[in-house]
Protein backbone atom coordinates (compact mmCIF):
# COMPACT_ATOMS: atom_id res chain seq x y z
CA UNK A 1 0.00 0.00 0.00
CA UNK A 2 3.01 2.23 1.13
CA UNK A 3 4.52 1.64 -2.86
CA UNK A 4 1.00 2.28 -4.15
CA UNK A 5 0.83 5.92 -2.86
CA UNK A 6 4.10 6.70 -3.77
CA UNK A 7 3.17 5.60 -7.57
CA UNK A 8 0.35 7.55 -7.29
CA UNK A 9 1.74 10.79 -5.75
CA UNK A 10 4.89 10.46 -8.89
CA UNK A 11 2.99 8.90 -11.68
CA UNK A 12 3.34 11.87 -13.88
CA UNK A 13 6.63 12.27 -13.62
CA UNK A 14 7.76 8.68 -13.80
CA UNK A 15 5.37 8.69 -17.11
CA UNK A 16 7.70 11.57 -18.35
CA UNK A 17 10.84 9.81 -17.81
CA UNK A 18 9.42 6.34 -19.49
CA UNK A 19 8.84 8.67 -22.54
CA UNK A 20 12.42 9.83 -22.71
CA UNK A 21 13.31 6.72 -25.29
CA UNK A 22 10.55 8.22 -27.36
CA UNK A 23 11.68 11.65 -27.69
CA UNK A 24 15.62 10.67 -27.54
CA UNK A 25 16.84 10.79 -30.59
CA UNK A 26 14.92 14.86 -31.36
CA UNK A 27 17.72 15.38 -29.28
CA UNK A 28 20.67 15.20 -31.81
CA UNK A 29 21.87 17.76 -34.02
CA UNK A 30 20.28 18.23 -37.73
CA UNK A 31 17.36 16.70 -38.88
CA UNK A 32 16.17 13.52 -39.43
CA UNK A 33 15.27 12.53 -42.75
CA UNK A 34 11.49 11.15 -43.22
CA UNK A 35 8.64 11.85 -45.79
CA UNK A 36 7.43 15.05 -44.85
CA UNK A 37 9.87 16.25 -42.17
CA UNK A 38 12.15 19.15 -44.57
CA UNK A 39 8.44 20.55 -46.63
CA UNK A 40 7.49 20.98 -42.72
CA UNK A 41 10.47 22.88 -41.57
CA UNK A 42 9.90 25.33 -44.84
CA UNK A 43 7.01 25.64 -44.55
CA UNK A 44 7.16 27.10 -41.36
CA UNK A 45 9.70 29.01 -42.03
CA UNK A 46 7.54 30.08 -44.99
CA UNK A 47 4.30 31.09 -43.03
CA UNK A 48 6.64 32.87 -40.12
CA UNK A 49 7.89 34.99 -42.79
CA UNK A 50 4.14 35.95 -43.81
CA UNK A 51 2.95 36.81 -40.23
CA UNK A 52 5.59 38.71 -39.47
CA UNK A 53 5.21 40.47 -42.44
CA UNK A 54 1.96 41.31 -41.24
CA UNK A 55 -0.78 38.66 -43.08
CA UNK A 56 -3.00 37.24 -40.51
CA UNK A 57 -4.62 34.54 -40.22
CA UNK A 58 -1.73 33.05 -42.69
CA UNK A 59 -3.00 32.05 -45.91
CA UNK A 60 -0.91 32.57 -48.71
CA UNK A 61 2.70 31.76 -48.43
CA UNK A 62 4.45 34.45 -50.79
CA UNK A 63 8.05 32.74 -50.71
CA UNK A 64 6.80 29.64 -51.92
CA UNK A 65 6.18 27.93 -55.38
CA UNK A 66 9.75 29.50 -56.99
CA UNK A 67 8.48 32.74 -55.51
CA UNK A 68 5.45 33.18 -57.16
CA UNK A 69 3.37 32.09 -53.87
CA UNK A 70 1.20 28.95 -52.87
CA UNK A 71 -1.82 29.35 -50.59
CA UNK A 72 -0.99 26.15 -48.61
CA UNK A 73 -1.69 27.36 -45.09
CA UNK A 74 -5.32 28.06 -46.25
CA UNK A 75 -5.96 24.53 -46.55
CA UNK A 76 -3.47 22.27 -44.67
CA UNK A 77 -3.59 22.18 -41.05
CA UNK A 78 -2.14 25.31 -39.69
CA UNK A 79 -2.07 24.53 -35.77
CA UNK A 80 1.74 23.61 -35.66
CA UNK A 81 2.94 26.67 -37.58
CA UNK A 82 0.72 28.86 -34.90
CA UNK A 83 2.03 26.61 -31.99
CA UNK A 84 5.61 27.11 -33.53
CA UNK A 85 5.83 31.02 -33.87
CA UNK A 86 6.67 31.58 -30.34
CA UNK A 87 9.01 28.44 -29.58
CA UNK A 88 10.77 30.40 -32.60
CA UNK A 89 10.59 33.99 -31.30
CA UNK A 90 12.38 32.58 -27.73
CA UNK A 91 15.17 31.75 -29.66
CA UNK A 92 14.78 27.98 -31.42
CA UNK A 93 15.88 27.68 -34.84
CA UNK A 94 12.95 26.43 -37.73
CA UNK A 95 14.29 22.76 -37.08
CA UNK A 96 14.74 22.91 -33.76
CA UNK A 97 10.97 24.22 -33.47
CA UNK A 98 9.30 21.41 -35.28
CA UNK A 99 11.77 18.94 -33.00
CA UNK A 100 10.03 21.07 -29.84
CA UNK A 101 6.64 20.44 -30.74
CA UNK A 102 7.47 16.56 -31.88
CA UNK A 103 8.69 15.92 -28.40
CA UNK A 104 6.25 17.68 -26.21
CA UNK A 105 3.46 16.40 -28.71
CA UNK A 106 4.40 12.82 -27.49
CA UNK A 107 5.08 13.57 -24.06
CA UNK A 108 1.61 15.31 -23.46
CA UNK A 109 -0.21 12.49 -25.72
CA UNK A 110 1.06 10.08 -22.71
CA UNK A 111 0.06 12.56 -19.90
CA UNK A 112 -3.69 13.24 -21.26
CA UNK A 113 -3.68 9.74 -22.21
CA UNK A 114 -3.32 8.94 -18.63
CA UNK A 115 -5.54 11.39 -17.52
CA UNK A 116 -8.22 10.31 -19.18
CA UNK A 117 -7.71 6.55 -18.77
CA UNK A 118 -7.30 7.25 -14.84
CA UNK A 119 -10.99 9.09 -14.99
CA UNK A 120 -12.34 5.33 -15.31
CA UNK A 121 -9.58 2.96 -14.10
CA UNK A 122 -6.88 2.43 -11.85
CA UNK A 123 -3.44 4.13 -11.69
CA UNK A 124 -1.47 1.24 -12.66
CA UNK A 125 -3.85 0.02 -15.57
CA UNK A 126 -3.87 3.74 -16.38
CA UNK A 127 -0.13 4.17 -16.69
CA UNK A 128 0.33 0.85 -18.73
CA UNK A 129 -2.61 1.81 -21.24
CA UNK A 130 -0.90 5.22 -21.76
CA UNK A 131 2.64 3.93 -22.61
CA UNK A 132 0.86 1.45 -25.06
CA UNK A 133 -0.35 4.71 -26.65
CA UNK A 134 3.04 6.85 -26.56
CA UNK A 135 5.10 3.93 -27.99
CA UNK A 136 2.35 1.93 -30.57
CA UNK A 137 4.31 1.48 -33.74
CA UNK A 138 2.50 3.62 -35.76
CA UNK A 139 2.60 6.79 -33.58
CA UNK A 140 6.72 6.39 -33.93
CA UNK A 141 6.70 5.67 -37.53
CA UNK A 142 4.80 8.61 -37.53
CA UNK A 143 7.41 10.51 -35.80
CA UNK A 144 10.56 9.03 -37.44
CA UNK A 145 9.54 7.64 -40.62
CA UNK A 146 7.20 10.27 -42.04
CA UNK A 147 7.58 13.14 -39.99
CA UNK A 148 4.34 14.31 -39.52
CA UNK A 149 4.23 17.07 -37.24
CA UNK A 150 0.45 17.67 -37.79
CA UNK A 151 -0.48 13.88 -37.17
CA UNK A 152 1.55 13.62 -34.23
CA UNK A 153 -0.35 17.11 -32.83
CA UNK A 154 -3.30 15.81 -33.31
CA UNK A 155 -2.32 12.18 -31.38
CA UNK A 156 -1.61 14.53 -28.57
CA UNK A 157 -5.36 16.57 -28.31
CA UNK A 158 -7.56 13.56 -29.20
CA UNK A 159 -6.80 12.20 -25.22
CA UNK A 160 -7.00 15.68 -24.08
CA UNK A 161 -10.12 15.90 -26.01
CA UNK A 162 -11.38 12.32 -23.99
CA UNK A 163 -10.12 13.84 -20.64
CA UNK A 164 -11.98 16.87 -20.67
CA UNK A 165 -15.64 15.44 -21.75
CA UNK A 166 -14.41 12.52 -19.18
CA UNK A 167 -14.27 15.93 -16.38
CA UNK A 168 -17.57 17.11 -18.18
CA UNK A 169 -15.71 20.47 -18.80
CA UNK A 170 -17.66 22.41 -21.91
CA UNK A 171 -14.16 24.80 -22.44
CA UNK A 172 -11.91 22.35 -22.54
CA UNK A 173 -13.73 20.02 -24.51
CA UNK A 174 -14.77 23.32 -26.76
CA UNK A 175 -10.96 24.35 -27.57
CA UNK A 176 -9.86 20.14 -27.97
CA UNK A 177 -12.08 20.15 -30.67
CA UNK A 178 -10.68 23.48 -32.36
CA UNK A 179 -7.42 22.66 -31.77
CA UNK A 180 -7.84 19.29 -33.61
CA UNK A 181 -9.53 20.82 -36.37
CA UNK A 182 -6.58 22.83 -37.12
CA UNK A 183 -4.43 20.28 -36.29
CA UNK A 184 -4.90 17.79 -38.99
CA UNK A 185 -7.44 17.87 -41.81
CA UNK A 186 -7.49 14.09 -42.35
CA UNK A 187 -7.39 12.77 -38.63
CA UNK A 188 -9.99 15.35 -37.80
CA UNK A 189 -12.70 14.09 -40.35
CA UNK A 190 -11.39 10.34 -38.71
CA UNK A 191 -11.53 11.04 -34.87
CA UNK A 192 -14.50 13.87 -34.37
CA UNK A 193 -17.18 11.27 -35.29
CA UNK A 194 -15.41 8.58 -33.47
CA UNK A 195 -14.65 11.04 -29.85
CA UNK A 196 -18.64 12.23 -30.21
CA UNK A 197 -19.58 8.64 -30.21
CA UNK A 198 -17.84 8.30 -27.28
CA UNK A 199 -19.18 10.92 -25.49
CA UNK A 200 -22.64 9.94 -26.35
CA UNK A 201 -22.05 6.09 -24.87
CA UNK A 202 -19.79 7.86 -21.92
CA UNK A 203 -23.15 9.46 -20.55
CA UNK A 204 -25.29 7.48 -18.30
CA UNK A 205 -28.75 8.45 -20.07
CA UNK A 206 -29.39 10.31 -23.44
CA UNK A 207 -32.19 12.80 -23.94
CA UNK A 208 -32.56 16.15 -25.60
CA UNK A 209 -31.29 18.04 -23.10
CA UNK A 210 -28.54 15.57 -22.11
CA UNK A 211 -27.82 15.34 -26.25
CA UNK A 212 -27.39 19.33 -26.81
CA UNK A 213 -25.14 19.28 -23.70
CA UNK A 214 -22.73 17.06 -26.04
CA UNK A 215 -23.16 18.95 -28.87
CA UNK A 216 -22.33 22.23 -27.33
CA UNK A 217 -18.47 21.68 -26.92
CA UNK A 218 -18.49 19.94 -30.77
CA UNK A 219 -20.00 23.33 -31.94
CA UNK A 220 -17.91 25.08 -30.09
CA UNK A 221 -15.07 23.35 -31.45
CA UNK A 222 -16.43 24.22 -35.29
CA UNK A 223 -16.72 27.67 -34.39
CA UNK A 224 -13.28 28.29 -32.61
CA UNK A 225 -11.62 26.72 -36.00
CA UNK A 226 -13.85 28.35 -38.36
CA UNK A 227 -11.15 30.43 -39.51
CA UNK A 228 -10.01 27.45 -41.17
CA UNK A 229 -12.24 24.98 -41.91
CA UNK A 230 -14.64 27.26 -43.97
CA UNK A 231 -12.06 28.75 -46.06
CA UNK A 232 -10.05 25.59 -46.86
CA UNK A 233 -13.30 23.78 -48.09
CA UNK A 234 -15.25 26.77 -49.86
CA UNK A 235 -11.56 27.41 -51.74
CA UNK A 236 -10.63 24.39 -52.86
CA UNK A 237 -13.13 25.39 -55.53
CA UNK A 238 -10.26 27.80 -56.89
CA UNK A 239 -7.59 25.09 -57.19
CA UNK A 240 -6.76 21.72 -59.41
CA UNK A 241 -7.12 19.49 -56.17
CA UNK A 242 -10.44 17.99 -57.28
CA UNK A 243 -8.86 16.70 -60.07
CA UNK A 244 -5.57 15.71 -59.50
CA UNK A 245 -4.85 12.46 -57.36
CA UNK A 246 -2.39 13.14 -54.80
CA UNK A 247 -1.63 9.13 -54.04
CA UNK A 248 -3.25 6.04 -54.90
CA UNK A 249 -4.63 4.23 -52.00
CA UNK A 250 -3.91 0.84 -53.29
CA UNK A 251 -0.47 1.93 -52.20
CA UNK A 252 -0.59 2.31 -48.71
CA UNK A 253 -2.38 -0.98 -46.93
CA UNK A 254 -0.85 -2.56 -44.22
CA UNK A 255 0.37 -5.80 -45.51
CA UNK A 256 2.60 -8.84 -44.28
CA UNK A 257 5.73 -6.34 -45.83
CA UNK A 258 5.25 -3.84 -43.00
CA UNK A 259 2.88 -5.50 -40.07
CA UNK A 260 5.24 -4.32 -37.86
CA UNK A 261 2.77 -0.96 -37.54
CA UNK A 262 0.84 -2.66 -35.99
CA UNK A 263 3.33 -4.97 -33.59
CA UNK A 264 3.37 -7.54 -30.97
CA UNK A 265 1.34 -5.88 -28.71
CA UNK A 266 -1.58 -5.46 -30.79
CA UNK A 267 -2.06 -9.23 -31.47
CA UNK A 268 -1.82 -9.63 -27.09
CA UNK A 269 -4.23 -6.82 -26.30
CA UNK A 270 -6.33 -8.15 -29.42
CA UNK A 271 -6.70 -11.19 -28.55
CA UNK A 272 -6.95 -10.83 -24.80
CA UNK A 273 -10.14 -8.86 -25.49
CA UNK A 274 -11.79 -11.62 -27.40
CA UNK A 275 -11.02 -14.48 -24.79
CA UNK A 276 -13.39 -15.74 -22.54
CA UNK A 277 -11.11 -13.76 -19.68
CA UNK A 278 -12.27 -10.28 -20.56
CA UNK A 279 -15.91 -11.63 -19.62
CA UNK A 280 -17.00 -7.73 -18.22
CA UNK A 281 -17.31 -5.92 -20.77
CA UNK A 282 -19.41 -2.92 -20.87
CA UNK A 283 -20.67 -0.65 -23.89
CA UNK A 284 -17.51 1.60 -24.01
CA UNK A 285 -15.26 -1.57 -24.83
CA UNK A 286 -17.26 -2.72 -27.28
CA UNK A 287 -17.29 0.40 -28.78
CA UNK A 288 -12.80 0.54 -28.98
CA UNK A 289 -13.21 -3.20 -29.94
CA UNK A 290 -15.36 -2.56 -33.08
CA UNK A 291 -13.05 0.36 -33.83
CA UNK A 292 -10.04 -1.98 -33.39
CA UNK A 293 -11.59 -4.47 -35.78
CA UNK A 294 -13.07 -2.22 -38.60
CA UNK A 295 -10.06 -0.63 -38.67
CA UNK A 296 -7.82 -3.32 -38.86
CA UNK A 297 -9.80 -4.43 -42.26
CA UNK A 298 -10.14 -1.14 -43.74
CA UNK A 299 -5.92 -1.15 -43.54
CA UNK A 300 -5.69 -4.11 -45.16
CA UNK A 301 -5.67 -5.00 -49.13
CA UNK A 302 -8.35 -7.23 -48.47
CA UNK A 303 -10.79 -3.77 -47.73
CA UNK A 304 -9.77 -2.44 -51.49
CA UNK A 305 -13.55 -2.83 -52.67
CA UNK A 306 -14.71 -0.68 -49.50
CA UNK A 307 -12.01 1.81 -50.63
CA UNK A 308 -13.58 2.61 -54.48
CA UNK A 309 -16.66 4.11 -52.81
CA UNK A 310 -15.86 5.35 -49.71
CA UNK A 311 -16.13 8.49 -48.78
CA UNK A 312 -14.00 11.41 -48.25
CA UNK A 313 -10.56 8.69 -50.42
CA UNK A 314 -9.28 12.01 -51.27
CA UNK A 315 -8.62 13.68 -47.58
CA UNK A 316 -7.99 10.52 -45.77
CA UNK A 317 -5.64 9.64 -49.06
CA UNK A 318 -3.85 6.72 -46.94
CA UNK A 319 -5.44 3.55 -45.49
CA UNK A 320 -2.98 3.45 -43.01
CA UNK A 321 -4.63 6.54 -41.46
CA UNK A 322 -7.00 4.21 -39.65
CA UNK A 323 -3.84 2.97 -37.59
CA UNK A 324 -4.28 5.98 -35.72
CA UNK A 325 -7.54 4.82 -34.32
CA UNK A 326 -6.26 1.49 -33.58
CA UNK A 327 -3.27 3.29 -31.81
CA UNK A 328 -6.01 4.91 -29.24
CA UNK A 329 -8.21 2.11 -28.81
CA UNK A 330 -5.23 -0.34 -28.12
CA UNK A 331 -4.95 2.05 -25.35
CA UNK A 332 -8.23 1.87 -23.95
CA UNK A 333 -8.67 -1.94 -24.05
CA UNK A 334 -5.31 -2.35 -22.46
CA UNK A 335 -6.31 -0.16 -19.50
CA UNK A 336 -9.14 -1.80 -19.74
CA UNK A 337 -7.93 -5.26 -19.37
CA UNK A 338 -5.96 -4.49 -16.17
CA UNK A 339 -8.23 -3.00 -14.36
CA UNK A 340 -10.58 -6.28 -14.28
CA UNK A 341 -7.19 -8.13 -12.99
CA UNK A 342 -6.36 -8.28 -9.41
CA UNK A 343 -2.90 -8.24 -7.49
CA UNK A 344 -0.27 -9.94 -8.84
CA UNK A 345 -2.08 -10.73 -12.10
CA UNK A 346 -2.60 -7.42 -12.93
CA UNK A 347 1.04 -6.62 -12.52
CA UNK A 348 2.42 -9.51 -14.26
CA UNK A 349 0.33 -8.92 -16.88
CA UNK A 350 0.78 -5.50 -16.89
CA UNK A 351 4.77 -6.00 -17.34
CA UNK A 352 3.89 -8.60 -20.42
CA UNK A 353 2.46 -5.38 -21.95
CA UNK A 354 5.29 -3.17 -21.02
CA UNK A 355 7.98 -5.32 -22.62
CA UNK A 356 5.60 -6.33 -25.54
CA UNK A 357 5.48 -2.76 -26.21
CA UNK A 358 9.43 -1.80 -26.25
CA UNK A 359 10.19 -4.88 -28.27
CA UNK A 360 6.93 -3.54 -31.09
CA UNK A 361 8.51 0.02 -30.57
CA UNK A 362 12.09 -1.03 -30.79
CA UNK A 363 12.63 -0.22 -34.43
CA UNK A 364 10.72 2.68 -34.74
CA UNK A 365 12.71 4.91 -31.77
CA UNK A 366 15.51 5.72 -33.75
CA UNK A 367 15.54 7.33 -37.45
CA UNK A 368 17.66 6.19 -40.13
CA UNK A 369 19.37 9.44 -41.00
CA UNK A 370 20.20 12.49 -40.04
CA UNK A 371 20.83 15.72 -42.35
CA UNK A 372 22.90 18.73 -40.96
CA UNK A 373 21.07 21.61 -42.85
CA UNK A 374 21.39 25.09 -41.88
CA UNK A 375 18.45 27.11 -40.81
CA UNK A 376 18.77 29.22 -43.90
CA UNK A 377 18.35 25.69 -46.18
CA UNK A 378 14.85 26.10 -45.36
CA UNK A 379 14.22 29.84 -45.01
CA UNK A 380 15.45 30.11 -48.84
CA UNK A 381 13.71 26.76 -50.04
CA UNK A 382 11.07 27.84 -52.09
CA UNK A 383 9.37 24.25 -53.00
CA UNK A 384 5.20 24.63 -52.60
CA UNK A 385 5.66 21.63 -50.26
CA UNK A 386 2.61 19.39 -51.81
CA UNK A 387 3.13 15.77 -53.20
CA UNK A 388 1.38 17.29 -56.59
CA UNK A 389 0.97 21.02 -56.19
CA UNK A 390 -2.79 20.26 -55.50
CA UNK A 391 -3.72 23.31 -54.11
CA UNK A 392 -2.66 25.61 -57.15
CA UNK A 393 -5.49 27.85 -58.17
CA UNK A 394 -6.96 25.88 -61.46
CA UNK A 395 -5.98 29.36 -63.57
CA UNK A 396 -2.15 28.79 -63.47
CA UNK A 397 -1.20 27.51 -66.77
CA UNK A 398 1.75 26.43 -66.01
CA UNK A 399 3.90 26.09 -62.90
CA UNK A 400 6.82 27.79 -62.70
CA UNK A 401 9.69 25.99 -62.91
CA UNK A 402 12.40 28.64 -61.93
CA UNK A 403 12.12 32.36 -60.21
CA UNK A 404 11.22 35.40 -61.76
CA UNK A 405 14.18 37.60 -63.40
CA UNK A 406 11.87 40.45 -62.25
CA UNK A 407 8.93 40.67 -59.78
CA UNK A 408 6.74 43.42 -61.95
CA UNK A 409 7.39 43.64 -65.62
CA UNK A 410 5.47 45.88 -68.03
CA UNK A 411 3.25 43.30 -70.59
CA UNK A 412 2.30 45.73 -72.61
CA UNK A 413 2.89 49.76 -73.47
CA UNK A 414 6.18 51.45 -71.23
CA UNK A 415 6.40 53.44 -68.36
CA UNK A 416 8.53 54.26 -65.44
CA UNK A 417 8.14 51.98 -61.74
CA UNK A 418 9.53 53.79 -58.64
CA UNK A 419 9.70 53.82 -55.25
CA UNK A 420 9.06 49.83 -55.75
CA UNK A 421 8.43 48.10 -52.01
CA UNK A 422 7.32 44.84 -51.06
CA UNK A 423 7.03 42.36 -48.08
CA UNK A 424 5.35 39.50 -50.30
CA UNK A 425 1.91 40.15 -48.54
CA UNK A 426 2.16 43.99 -50.64
CA UNK A 427 3.45 45.69 -53.02
CA UNK A 428 3.66 49.73 -52.96
CA UNK A 429 5.13 51.62 -55.95
CA UNK A 430 4.77 54.75 -58.41
CA UNK A 431 4.22 54.22 -62.12
CA UNK A 432 4.16 57.00 -64.71
CA UNK A 433 3.38 56.48 -68.08
CA UNK A 434 2.35 58.87 -71.22
CA UNK A 435 0.27 55.74 -72.50
CA UNK A 436 -2.44 53.22 -71.34
CA UNK A 437 -0.08 50.27 -69.94
CA UNK A 438 -0.35 46.56 -68.80
CA UNK A 439 1.47 45.65 -65.62
CA UNK A 440 2.34 41.82 -64.00
CA UNK A 441 3.06 41.18 -60.86
CA UNK A 442 5.05 37.19 -60.69
CA UNK A 443 2.39 35.75 -58.20
CA UNK A 444 -0.01 33.76 -58.24
CA UNK A 445 -3.69 35.24 -58.17
CA UNK A 446 -5.53 33.75 -54.90
CA UNK A 447 -8.70 35.10 -53.93
CA UNK A 448 -7.28 38.04 -51.75
CA UNK A 449 -5.13 39.81 -53.51
CA UNK A 450 -7.03 43.45 -53.89
CA UNK A 451 -5.65 46.34 -56.24
CA UNK A 452 -5.87 49.80 -55.65
CA UNK A 453 -4.65 52.69 -58.02
CA UNK A 454 -4.14 56.18 -56.50
CA UNK A 455 -6.53 54.68 -53.82
CA UNK A 456 -9.20 53.33 -55.74
CA UNK A 457 -10.18 49.54 -56.54
CA UNK A 458 -9.11 48.47 -59.12
CA UNK A 459 -9.91 44.49 -60.95
CA UNK A 460 -7.14 42.20 -61.48
CA UNK A 461 -6.48 39.98 -64.23
CA UNK A 462 -5.68 36.77 -63.71
CA UNK A 463 -7.00 34.48 -66.22
CA UNK A 464 -4.85 34.96 -68.74
CA UNK A 465 -1.47 33.13 -67.34
CA UNK A 466 -2.75 32.92 -63.77
CA UNK A 467 -0.92 35.67 -62.68
CA UNK A 468 -1.54 39.14 -61.22
CA UNK A 469 -1.83 41.55 -64.19
CA UNK A 470 -3.74 45.26 -64.33
CA UNK A 471 -4.31 47.59 -66.85
CA UNK A 472 -2.97 51.44 -65.51
CA UNK A 473 -3.85 54.75 -68.14
CA UNK A 474 -1.80 57.26 -68.63
CA UNK A 475 -0.20 59.73 -66.12
CA UNK A 476 1.11 59.39 -62.46
CA UNK A 477 -0.31 56.68 -60.21
CA UNK A 478 -0.05 55.27 -56.93
CA UNK A 479 -0.27 51.50 -57.20
CA UNK A 480 -1.03 49.23 -53.99
CA UNK A 481 -1.30 45.13 -54.10
CA UNK A 482 -2.04 43.53 -51.46
CA UNK A 483 -3.47 40.36 -49.59
CA UNK A 484 -6.56 40.65 -47.21
CA UNK A 485 -9.45 38.42 -46.37
CA UNK A 486 -12.09 37.77 -48.78
CA UNK A 487 -15.61 38.00 -47.19
CA UNK A 488 -16.09 34.70 -46.75
CA UNK A 489 -12.85 34.02 -44.78
CA UNK A 490 -13.66 36.99 -42.98
CA UNK A 491 -17.26 35.72 -41.69
CA UNK A 492 -15.40 32.63 -40.77
CA UNK A 493 -12.66 34.74 -38.90
CA UNK A 494 -15.44 36.51 -36.87
CA UNK A 495 -17.07 33.64 -36.03
CA UNK A 496 -13.60 32.42 -34.51
CA UNK A 497 -13.57 35.76 -33.05
CA UNK A 498 -16.68 35.74 -31.18
CA UNK A 499 -16.32 31.88 -30.37
CA UNK A 500 -13.01 32.96 -28.41
CA UNK A 501 -14.76 35.67 -27.19
CA UNK A 502 -17.32 33.16 -25.47
CA UNK A 503 -14.69 30.94 -24.17
CA UNK A 504 -13.09 34.27 -22.39
CA UNK A 505 -16.32 34.83 -21.01
CA UNK A 506 -16.86 31.21 -19.41
CA UNK A 507 -13.21 31.52 -17.99
CA UNK A 508 -13.86 34.77 -16.23
CA UNK A 509 -17.46 34.04 -15.19
CA UNK A 510 -17.12 31.51 -12.09
CA UNK A 511 -20.70 30.42 -12.63
CA UNK A 512 -19.95 26.36 -12.40
CA UNK A 513 -23.40 25.83 -14.79
CA UNK A 514 -21.32 27.75 -17.50
CA UNK A 515 -18.58 25.20 -17.52
CA UNK A 516 -20.24 21.75 -16.78
CA UNK A 517 -21.53 20.00 -19.49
Amino acid sequence: MKYLNIFKKISIILLILFSIPAIFYLFQPGYFQSDDGNWMVIRFSAFYESLRNGQFPVRFLSRLNNGYGYPVSNFLYPLFMYIGVPIHILGASFVDTIKVILGTSLIFSAVFCFLWLRKRFDYFASFVGSLLYLYFPYHLWDVYKRGSVGEVLALAIVPFILWSIEKQNLILAGIGYGLLITSHNSLALLFLPIIFLYHILSSPKINKKVFLKILSPLILGLGLGAFFWIPAIYDKQFTIFDSVSVSNYSDYFVSLSNYNLLGFIFILVLVLSLTPFYKRRNKVDIYFLSITVVSLFLIIPFSEFLWRNLPFVALIQFPFRFLSLITLSIAFLSASQLSHFKNKAKIIIGIIYLLAIFFSAKDFLKPQNFENYPDSYYSTNQDTTTVKNEYMPRWIRQVPAKMPEKKIEIISGEGEISNFSTNGNKFIFNFFSNKESQIQINTVYFPGWMLEINRRSVPIIYDENGLIRFNVSSGNHHVEVKFSETRIRFLSDVISIISLLFIIFLLISKKKYLIKL
